[in-house]
């Protein structure tokens, strides 16, 4: 495996020596250049959906957390959990310390925003910006969010159960302006503590009768504790006219307390990255480069204790893990006309096993009208995975398997967007998505473990096929009325693997058109309409609902003392959003949050209900 590596090493130090050495696509601007990119992207952030904007994220009550890899901008990405139950937002959002101060513009350096309700939930984010000045900008900030009430099962044995979630995040960014160069660096701390409440779906192997089974040893109540340690620096160039750079470094510690119950302690995970380009630029927007970027994952194995519940799991999967991908391309940039062309090159080697291929990267943006404009986009890459990452898209994935990394050989986006008519804007979109080892989660598959955590969510890893059609629309009206809607139609087509780890997640479905997307819906959609009938007041109605869900799971027969693997389909998820604020002034705003107004019984993990009907009331300060 070490000499593995150092091939890996030496296959990129030669390639990295080409004339087409480039970097991101912001190495080569201006700082003006810069602010007018970020104005367009606020800009297209309010005009494609009125989801979450800035200065209503008390919207959002899911934890800010940093995504890793993503050294320039720094954008806070959201978690949906039971708090309440909120879709994953395709949103740019304003880096740690400048939320709620910058759109609409705020002479303000911090911000402040508290609120609280039913089932002790609490909400808690503040920021400020120690320096801000054109040379250098400091800022701190810290997020949290908790619960601690009682859920209803659907299934009337099973009763209440209390859903324990309590997440923190704090951390500071600083940048420094050179005269030919950009410094920055900064770093996060996050803490989550919670409760695996969920429905049993674990048997044990002398009650093959029954379809669940409480036991004795089984804990509802130990708290599992996920900590995350962020470093990262970068520095990349500001003279556009000559031979750009880019270089960044990124470290992640993630570390688990338990591992399945907590007799055992849990994995640690560590994540470096790095990234580096140049670019050339030609002449009339055009310009030659390429980006090289590397992960490497190491891992420390849960220590069995024994009694406890630990799986005898192939010891390759805790070796390190490292993917890289050289990027060459051409950019141009004409008016209203951007082409890239470019080539993905790309390794992966894992689990003693070494594999390198190709995927496209064009994008293209053709104007054919005045306010219209089709655009394409081709490309590929590979995921690396991190528990770290995946735990932030499921908090009660299994703590004793790192995740093998997904491979996208293509991924193709045809779409049109048009603002055709004054406070009109609509996008109408269809793509298709080859990827291998994606990632599929389900709720625990295999019968002999009988106590510790249950309902701990497995990663099934099959080939995928996906392909999608969709389209959003939204008008505003004077800024006193505005309303979107979006909605989005995926068709997936699995194709089973043969590896060890998916056996543990899949058992007993040989015939693959029986697979299903665990865990994804195959329609989603969401609608809003915002209403402002005076300047200091504004409602928000927003709804949202996905449909064409199932989990898999192991489940006993009635009739036979035998154990079968099921597609379960999982009941839609609507759930609509009433919220009423006011604002005093620039400084000080105050509203109230209806969650879950449908009364709703629904669960976004099989298993785990989402919180029933709560209120919420809260003010947001800027200082």
């Amino acid at each position: 495996m070490a000499q593995r590596i150092k091939q890996v090493v030496m296959i990129f130090a030669l390639l990295s020596v080409c004339p087409f050495w480039g970097t991101t696509q912001e190495s080569n601007k201006t700082t003006e250049e810069k602010e007018r990119q970020q104005n367009l992207n606020r800009e297209m952030t309010l005009e494609r959906e009125y989801d979450p904007i800035v200065q209503d994220a008390t919207k959002i009550t899911t934890l800010p957390a940093i995504r890793e890899m993503n050294i320039t901008k720094r954008p806070i990405a959201y978690s949906n959990y039971a708090l309440p139950m909120l879709p994953d937002k395709d949103l740019i959002l304003l880096p740690p310390g400048k939320l709620m101060t910058d759109i609409p513009h705020s002479k303000h350096n911090g911000y402040l925003h508290l609120g609280g309700g039913m089932l002790f939930s609490l909400l808690g984010d503040v920021g400020y910006h120690v320096l801000n000045t054109e040379q250098d900008r400091l800022s701190l900030h810290f997020s949290h969010r908790s619960t601690n009430g009682n859920v209803v099962f659907k299934e009337a044995w099973l009763g209440k159960r209390k859903a324990q979630i309590n997440d923190n995040l704090g951390g500071l960014d600083y940048t420094h302006h050179f005269n030919t160069a950009i410094l920055s660096f900064g770093g996060n701390f996050g803490y989550s503590a919670f409760n695996y409440y969920g429905k049993p779906t674990n048997l044990s192997a002398n009650t093959s009768w029954m379809s669940h089974v409480v036991t004795e040893n089984e804990d509802t109540t130990t708290n599992q504790g996920n900590r995350l340690i962020n470093a990262y620096a970068a520095i990349t160039s500001n003279f556009p006219y000559s031979l750009g750079y880019h270089f960044g470094i990124d470290y992640t510690n993630f570390d688990q307390k338990y591992s399945l119950s907590k007799e055992s302690k849990g994995m640690t995970e560590n994540h470096t990255g790095i990234t580096f380009g140049l670019v050339s630029p030609v002449r009339n927007g055009q310009s030659f480069g390429a980006d090289i970027k590397a992960n490497i994952l190491s891992y420390t194995a849960p220590v069995w204790k024994a009694g406890s519940p630990v799986l005898s799991v192939n010891d390759s999967v805790f070796k390190t893990h490292v993917n890289a991908t050289l990027n060459p391309y051409y950019r141009m940039e004409i008016n209203k006309l951007k082409l890239l062309l470019g080539l993905n090159l790309m390794l992966v080697s894992q689990n003693d096993k070494m594999n390198v291929f190709v995927s496209p990267n064009i994008d293209l943006e053709f104007p054919f009208a005045a306010w219209s404009v089709f655009y394409t986009r081709l490309g590929g890459g590979v995921e690396s995975n991190s528990m770290a990452e995946l735990s932030r898209i499921n908090r009660y994935i299994n703590p004793e398997f790192p995740v093998d990394a997904s491979k996208t050989w293509a991924d193709l986006k045809l779409g049109v967007r048009s603002s055709a008519a004054a406070g009109f804007w609509f996008d109408i979109f269809t793509g298709y998505k080859y990827t291998e080892s994606d990632v599929f989660f389900n709720p625990s598959s295999y019968p002999w473990i009988n106590e510790g955590f249950n309902n701990v969510s497995m990663v099934y890893q099959p080939t995928s096929h996906r392909i999608q059609v969709g389209a959003t629309i939204k008008y505003d009206y004077q800024h006193i009325v505005d309303f979107y809607l979006k909605g989005v139609y995926d068709h997936y087509r699995l194709k089973n693997s043969d590896t060890w780890k998916n056996s543990y997640a899949i058992s007993g479905l040989n015939d693959n058109s029986e697979l299903k997307a665990y865990g994804r819906p195959a329609f989603t959609g969401n609608a809003g309409i915002n209403v402002r009938p005076i300047k200091p007041l504004t409602f928000n109605l927003d709804y949202y609902m996905m449909a064409g869900m199932y989990a898999g799971f192991i489940q006993a027969s009635y009739s036979v003392s035998s154990l079968s693997f099921v597609n379960k389909s999982m009941k839609d998820i609507h759930d609509l959003r009433f919220r009423a604020s006011w604002k005093f002034n620039d400084r000080l705003s105050v509203y109230a949050q209806f969650n879950n107004v449908l009364f709703q019984k629904q669960d976004l993990y099989y298993g785990y209900p989402l919180q029933p009907f709560t209120a919420i009331a809260g003010l947001n300060f800027n200082f």
